[in-house]
């Protein structure tokens, strides 16, 4: 049988066949898939086809299903800083001469980076308070014209920041604390510096919070931020993972503050920290990074020898261009003080307007209202005590003091130019403030010059000491060493002042000077007086104790002579300086003394006191006039410091004033002591008790006028003060001791006497005491 070849081929094919069921065809590879586009607007297909950008707005973003996203994605990548630009074009950013030389070294301003980071804040930031919380942090005109752009836009050569270092001045409640905090969260997620380190400082851990909170409050609210920035919630540190960086509030204790290497530091409130050690410990700090910054941003102060004040005085010297820094950017918004005082006189006239206000308060009408800046100057037109607030927080103006005493530019007016040899054989008048320990002495000598016009103007002379001990433990806080080589003070070896080294220096003034009078504080100068006693027999020496009484009348005219531009001093820098803070304690009737500062206190006023002192010898108060040369109805004065002589120092403060007039009729004297039983311990506890006996049981008659015991002459001193129309200042050891007996007893003379009125008005001072003291 003849076989075909299909016959052939089917063994074979049953054997492929057979084959392929034991092992079954590869199926071909699959195509690879493609990795979903997150940051794309492609909707097709997918449950994550969403925009991270839609999906934050959303609140569904999970990092684990739509992968990490960057704090920059709104604004787009950071352009490259360095550029190349002609300086013609740099012309609309040219805003000085800091600027015009920083263009000649080869900086240029970067547009692209200025609207960057203006467009950063804008995307990623939002208020945090008031009625914009929430809004996005839209950058206004002034910000990005005066701020923003020319700290971040202007670039040096290589393309890095130009500025490094910043003081910035804003009057209270200008967006200051907003703006900070958004520096410091976009130095720490949109500056795309690795390892970044970034600090808010304060004068304490609760001031650099202030800013720091701010910023974690932002980092809350702000969905992006949100999304890539921790927050531990024990220390409110911000961490950024993505490029391992970190942000904290850090306090202005200066331990521990060596070691990390910044990217930015935020200085808020340079004027209140006390001393310059923590400056000076991360004033270096910033070496290895390429483009750090140190932002100093605050009110303006009232301590002239403050490191705030130190680094205003250079950012205003390089605005003014009288000092050149490429890497320093200024910003001061500031009036000076008779823009401003000329301001608040018309306001005080009726006028409405405020130029004056509106040029330092850029946030003047959208975070401050006029009408209230407006009723914040009348009210301090009504409390004079609160202008050199006003004038400090609202018009940038800086004071000396709280409650200054003496007017600067007054003072500065006195200056003139004389030494001690212009002077020599000159008839002066010397006073010493002696310290106890390691503080600051001074010696003031007071010159009478008679001018032309015939009017007396006075000449001081004044030099310090201080041991070298306090100048070393003191030079984080105060730089003594200048007014040494100026020769306004001696720094004496030790830890104290060593008196020889005074009574040198006050012989040495003999020589030279015609010292006609020597006044010294009885409670330290008891030794040096008794020397000037002996070695100068001709030279008058006159305790002066540091009390109110002693003190009111040559300080009223030592303020009187520096407004009127006749005490004149020969520009001594260490004086000016205490004449700049130096504050009084003014009593209800306007009695002033010069106030010390607190212990520990670097603000001195020796000089000041020691002046006073003097210028009590050169100057001589009016005399009153003698009883046997007025009228019989004119009452007499008596001399005050006589009965205070005999009495604890301090114990009164209000003893000038006339005598109160005896009673044609009556005889009824302050001075009389008592006159019945009723004024013994055995009689009615109180005035009115005995006021009411008086009315009741005795015939009213004049008294023998016997002179009042010792102890109770502080209280006829009160009596006359009460009598001429005034309240009592005393202490209660005093009015325990003497007035309160002396005023029942007054009160009940004038009863007997039939002046019931008087006696009403003595009897509700008693109780008004009463309630004081606590009687």
């Amino acid at each position: 049988m003849r076989l075909t070849s299909v016959d052939r081929c089917a063994p074979r094919a049953r054997k492929l066949a057979a084959a392929k069921k034991r092992s079954p065809a590869k199926k071909p590879p699959a195509a690879k898939k493609t990795p979903v586009d997150r940051t794309s607007r492609n909707r097709g297909g997918g449950w994550n086809r969403k925009t991270i950008e839609e999906h934050l707005r959303e609140g569904t973003y999970r990092a684990d299903r739509h992968g990490p996203i960057v704090a920059a994605v709104a604004a787009g990548k950071k352009p490259p800083g360095k550029i190349r630009a002609s300086a013609r074009s740099q012309s609309r950013w040219i805003r000085g001469p800091a600027d015009e030389r920083a263009v000649r070294n080869g900086c240029r301003f970067n547009e692209r980076l200025a609207t960057y980071v203006c467009d950063w804040f804008a995307a990623n930031l939002c208020h945090t308070k008031g009625q914009w919380r929430g809004e996005p942090f839209v950058p206004n005109d002034w910000q990005r014209e005066q701020f923003f752009s020319p700290l971040f836009g202007w670039v040096r050569d290589d393309g890095t920041r130009r500025f490094r270092r910043s003081y910035v001045e804003l009057p209270k409640k200008n967006y200051k604390s907003t703006m900070a905090a958004g520096i410091g969260l976009y130095m720490l997620a949109g500056d795309e510096e690795p390892g970044a380190e970034i600090w808010s400082l304060g004068g304490d851990k609760n001031q650099a919070r202030v800013v720091h909170d701010d910023a974690v409050t932002m980092a809350d609210e702000s969905p992006k931020l949100a999304a890539v920035l921790k927050i531990n919630r024990s220390t409110f540190n911000i961490s950024y993972p993505a490029t391992n960086s970190y942000y904290r509030a850090v306090s202005a204790a200066p331990r521990g503050k060596h070691g990390p290497s910044l990217h930015c530091a935020i200085a808020d409130e340079l004027h209140e920290w006390y001393g310059d050690e923590l400056w000076r410990s991360i004033r270096y700090g910033f070496r290895a990074r390429r483009q750090p910054l140190l932002l100093v941003i605050t009110n303006a102060g009232d301590n002239l020898q403050s490191l705030c004040y130190r680094q205003r005085e250079k950012a205003k010297a390089i605005l003014d261009g009288t000092s050149y820094d490429d890497d320093f950017f200024a910003l001061i918004l500031s009036a000076s003080r008779e823009e401003a005082e000329a301001e608040i006189e018309a306001v005080k006239a009726g006028s409405c307007e405020l130029p004056i206000a509106r040029r330092c308060n850029p946030g003047l009408g959208h975070v401050i209202q006029e009408r209230d800046l407006l009723q914040d100057i009348r009210d301090a037109i009504q409390t004079p005590s609160e202008l050199p607030n006003l004038l400090r927080l609202t018009y940038g103006v800086w004071d000396t003091a709280v409650s200054p005493w003496l007017s600067i530019p007054a003072w500065e007016k006195c200056g003139a130019d004389f030494s001690e040899a212009d002077l020599e054989g000159a008839e002066c008048h010397e006073a010493l403030d002696l310290s106890l320990t390691g503080d600051m002495s001074a010696v003031a000598r007071v010159f009478p010059v008679e001018r032309e016009d015939g009017r007396t103007s006075y000449r001081q002379l004044v030099h310090f000491w201080i041991p070298e001990k306090t100048v070393e433990e003191r030079k984080h806080l105060l730089d003594y060493r200048v007014w040494e080589q100026a020769g306004w003070l001696t720094i004496v070896p030790g830890a104290v002042i060593e008196y020889s080294l005074i009574r040198e220096a006050l012989a040495a003034g003999h020589e030279k000077f015609k010292v006609l009078s020597f006044r010294y504080d009885p409670m330290y100068g008891a030794d040096t007086a008794q020397w000037v006693t002996e070695h100068y027999p001709d030279c008058e020496v006159i305790k002066f104790p540091q009390t109110l009484m002693t003190f009111a009348g040559p300080t009223a005219e030592y303020e009187r002579l520096v407004l009127g531009g006749r005490l004149e001093h020969n520009r001594n820098a260490l004086l000016t300086w205490q004449a700049g803070h130096c504050k009084v304690w003014t009593d209800s009737n306007r009695n002033k003394r010069p106030v010390k500062p607190k212990p520990n206190d670097i603000r001195s006023i020796d000089g000041i006191v020691a002046g006073v002192m003097g210028l009590s010898g050169a100057w001589a108060p009016p005399e009153p006039p003698s009883a046997y040369e007025t009228d019989e109805d004119t009452p007499t004065v008596f001399c005050v410091e006589d009965l205070m002589e005999e009495e604890e120092s301090g114990q009164l403060s209000v003893v000038s004033g006339q005598s109160p007039p005896e009673s044609a009729e009556t005889g009824v004297s302050a001075e009389e002591g008592p006159q019945d039983s009723s004024a013994t311990d055995h009689g009615p506890r109180t005035a009115d008790g005995r006021a009411r006996k008086a009315r009741t049981g005795r015939k009213a008659k004049a008294a023998a006028a016997d002179p009042p015991p010792p102890e109770s002459k502080v209280a006829a001193a009160a009596i006359e003060t009460l009598a001429g129309g005034q309240k009592i200042e005393c202490t209660a050891t005093a009015y325990r001791r003497t007035i309160r007996d002396a005023l029942e007893r007054y009160a009940l003379r004038l009863s007997d006497a039939g002046r019931s009125e008087e006696c009403s008005a003595v009897l509700a001072e008693v109780r008004r005491l009463d309630g004081l003291f606590g009687d």
